[in-house]
């Protein structure tokens, strides 16, 4: 299906090539499910948008402007994946930046045919070679420097419905390659620490207040190897999923099956009753 484009508002396909974006990856992209006409946790992808352009010294944004955008761009439409870019605009060669410089918007959106399941899919998980570094003034941030993660998703690229597990350079648990992930242990919900690596996922971050709220003990700290292999459970999550168990962890050496999925099917059935919250929100014009 065709892709719809908005850059600065207007219809277009294309991007100057003097763009920061483009040139250096200076800026910040969120990737938002549709569902049924419901651009979902849109409140909550603009504002890691806007953390991330204070972190970066972008200018504000006019969050206004960009919801009518979005709104106007998934007219009539009623399942899909829509992506806000977001670049610190034109600029000078090099890479000092302009010091009072103009952002630049682009919004697509690709249509889907289907919409979410609501069934719980299980998936291998595959070490990767490729490491995240260590640079605690990006991390948590869905910046546009992706190049470990294209590596590491070039790993699996012979693979079929997995998800490649990252390791920092110092041999800390992370993430996926395209998710964040919970461990299992005792009934309680482990993530890694994202202080120093990793991006801080919108469905992360919804899931860890829930447990909060239901009374589930989740511990955000550093996660070893070891921690993942005495798992009882593991499930991964982003926007998309949003959230997938993990049935196999398939390391160099050997496999490890893990078969527990009470908290994630818990988590699923979280996220799930949000969208459908969030849709009826929508349908009575309330967000």
């Amino acid at each position: 299906m065709p892709v719809k484009t908005l850059i600065n508002g207007q219809s277009d396909q294309f991007i100057n090539v003097l763009d920061r974006g483009f040139q250096y990856g200076d800026g910040l992209f969120e990737t938002i499910l549709i569902e049924d006409g419901c651009a979902t946790f849109l409140s909550q992808h603009l504002d890691r948008l806007e953390r991330g352009c204070e972190r970066l010294g972008f200018p504000a944004l006019d969050t206004a402007v960009i919801s009518a955008e979005i709104s106007q761009l998934i007219d009539a439409e009623r399942f899909g994946v829509l992506k806000l870019v977001i670049s610190r605009g034109q600029g000078e060669r090099g890479f000092l930046a302009p010091a009072e410089p103009t952002i630049s918007r682009v919004i697509s959106f690709s249509a889907q045919a289907s919409h979410l399941s609501h069934e719980l899919l299980m998936l291998p998980l595959i070490y990767c070679q490729t490491r995240l570094s260590r640079q605690p003034l990006l991390a948590g941030l869905k910046h546009l420097n992706q190049l470990e993660r294209v590596l590491a998703r070039n790993e699996l690229r012979a693979k079929k419905l997995c998800e490649g597990l990252m390791l920092d350079v110092d041999g800390n648990v992370i993430e996926g390659v395209m998710s964040n992930i919970f461990l299992v242990k005792d009934k309680a919900l482990i993530s890694p620490c994202l202080s120093h690596s990793g991006v801080s996922g919108i469905i992360r971050d919804f899931l860890i207040e829930q447990a909060q709220q239901a009374g589930i003990r989740c511990d955000i700290r550093p996660v070893c190897l070891e921690d993942l292999e005495a798992a009882d459970e593991i499930f991964m999550t982003n926007s998309l999923m949003p959230v997938r168990g993990i049935n196999t962890v398939i390391s160099p050496t050997h496999n490890l099956t893990k078969n527990g999925c009470e908290l994630t099917e818990w988590a699923l059935n979280c996220v799930l009753d949000d969208i459908q919250r969030q849709i009826k929100q929508t349908l009575h014009g309330l967000i």
